[in-house]
């Protein structure tokens, strides 16, 4: 068996700082065993996803164990962003959960395992697959809700569809953990995971532009093996290369018609002209007029 399909060679493992900080708080409280299974779960939950994306080809720059999951951190290589390989290595994690599930109950009738340990062990399995499940930016559910819609909407605006998920979802999980804490139940978990999805939130749309730029850069590099969706768009000749670019969706190629102030077509542009384009100075800031205008072959 080739255990690197486990563990890839040269992956790194990093622990989040609320991930460290609810740990302090089991020990704390007394929790340390229990703490201890929900590690061992959310390893294993993340151990799904590697599996899956290096079954993919792709490598496995980091894992970063979070409070309930984890993220695997994948080389921007060659391969570019595919939705269903985003889908399928985003299921792999909640899927893991269940496949522990049953396992704990085979255990469990073996006489292997106590009743104590076989509930909060299917009860953890619950708590983090569902959880994952949220349609929320880093969550397992975001991403499945970013490749869903960024086959109509585009790259970035279904990744912005879900970071606004991811904030909405933060903080009303906050406003839980605070109601909670004022009727005199504190709730450590919401408060965490709340707190986890805001700041997560913030750090994916500080980045989103350098995201954006790789997911250009994958297309430009893309090398095309099969034939692909043709998907076109009418764009007026004053808009400029930046804005049509966001609107680029995955696992198609794009035709872009430029029109004039009549609504007539005065230029046909690729693809690979507006992701080249992005490359080049000033290339993002260049209307499609001026775009057409370059690329015409001189006399």
């Amino acid at each position: 068996m080739n255990l690197s399909k486990f563990w890839p060679f040269g992956m790194k493992v990093r622990i989040h700082p609320l991930f460290l900080l609810l740990c302090v708080a089991a020990v704390a409280s007394g929790m340390l065993v229990e703490m201890l299974v929900l590690f061992t779960i959310v390893i294993i939950h993340e151990l799904g996803h590697v599996f899956v994306a290096t079954s993919y080809g792709y490598k496995i720059r980091e894992m970063v164990i979070l409070p309930f999951g984890g993220v695997a951190k994948l080389e921007h290589g060659a391969m570019g962003w595919n939705p269903r390989h985003e889908v399928a290595i985003a299921i792999a994690g909640p899927l893991n959960n269940l496949l522990m599930i049953l396992v704990a109950v085979l255990l469990h009738a073996a006489g292997l395992w106590s009743e104590w340990l076989t509930e909060f062990f299917i009860k953890g399995n619950l708590m983090i697959g569902f959880f994952n499940l949220l349609p929320a930016l880093p969550l397992d559910g975001g991403r499945i809700l970013r490749a869903a819609a960024s086959r109509e909407q585009g790259y970035r605006a279904a990744t912005e569809v879900s970071i606004r998920m991811s904030f909405g979802m933060g903080a009303l999980l906050v406003i839980v953990g605070l109601v909670s804490l004022w009727v005199g139940y504190f709730n450590v978990g919401f408060l965490t995971l709340g707190a986890f999805l805001l700041l997560s939130a913030w750090e994916l749309k500080k980045q989103m532009r350098v995201d954006v730029i790789r997911f250009l850069d994958a297309k430009r590099r893309e090398q095309r093996k099969e034939p692909q969706q043709v998907r076109s768009l009418a764009v007026p000749d004053t808009m400029k290369v930046r804005e049509v670019i966001e609107r680029f969706a995955p696992d198609a190629y794009h035709m872009i018609y430029v029109l004039d102030v009549q609504k007539n077509v005065t230029a046909v542009l690729a693809e690979d002209d507006l992701v080249h384009s992005v490359f080049e100075e000033n290339g993002m800031r260049m209307t499609l007029r001026q775009l057409a205008e370059r690329r015409k072959p001189s006399a």
